[in-house]
């Protein structure tokens, strides 16, 4: 199959329905009070000074490197109103670079398309656009425009009930052609009246179905939708 999937809706600014897819700690005091509570020799004094602070500095700092926290990897959309706290292991590929205008069938590859690499070759990008359907009516409007511009089945294998960013959301999942192995799956919200869908699909064809399916699952759960 072509690595574009496309899911039907419209463009951000329209109504228009059409099909789409595819982060020097201080001296420590206590040092000064025990040099001078030692009634020994200046030289004694001073090397147990040195002692006191190298001492001092060392626990502050292996504190403070222990207590910070590694910087969150947000991938932020410029133009489809969402955010993806990256789990381990993806990383942001491309971001969009305009905004789809409600035509054509884009996917992996297109300009308009935000794109994600995962483990073991699994891909992911995502879209997004106005809609006046219910999230039943577009998840059927999705799968017959997957249908009608690939080798895609007119029933997905499974539709099931999820949520994404707190939104109820339909995952669809399906062989693209039907019996060929190739895993395809579309993740479709509706979001204040924009319809939301994030594609996931292993070109390389080699990745096992079990853990790109897991992949993609702590993907969506990254997501967070603009309040």
């Amino acid at each position: 199959m072509s690595p574009q999937m496309p899911v039907e809706t419209g463009q951000l600014t329209s109504s228009k329905q059409a099909p789409v897819t595819r982060h020097w700690p201080p001296a420590p005091a206590g040092a000064r009070r025990l040099a001078r509570g030692i009634g020994e020799t200046p030289a004694r004094a001073a090397f147990v000074i040195m002692i006191a602070l190298l001492a001092g500095c060392t626990s502050s700092a292996t504190t403070a490197a222990v207590g910070t926290p590694p910087a969150a990897r947000t991938f932020t959309s410029r133009h489809y109103g969402y955010t993806e706290a990256l789990p381990a292991g993806w990383s942001s590929a491309v971001q969009a670079t305009q905004q789809w205008d409600g035509t054509g069938s884009p996917g992996d590859q297109d300009s308009v398309v935000d794109l994600f690499q995962g483990p073991g070759g699994i891909e992911a990008w995502a879209l997004a656009a106005l809609t006046k359907q219910s999230l039943a009516a577009y998840a059927r409007t999705t799968i017959r425009a997957s249908a009608a511009a690939h080798p895609c089945p007119a029933t997905p294998q499974t539709n099931q009930g999820i949520t994404i960013g707190g939104e109820p959301a339909r995952l669809l999942t399906m062989q693209c052609p039907p019996g060929s192995g190739f895993l395809v799956e579309l993740a479709v919200t509706i979001h204040d009246g924009t319809a939301y869908v994030f594609a996931s699909q292993n070109p390389t064809g080699s990745g096992s179905h079990s853990a790109d399916r897991a992949a993609f699952r702590r993907f969506l759960a990254g997501i967070q939708l603009q309040r």
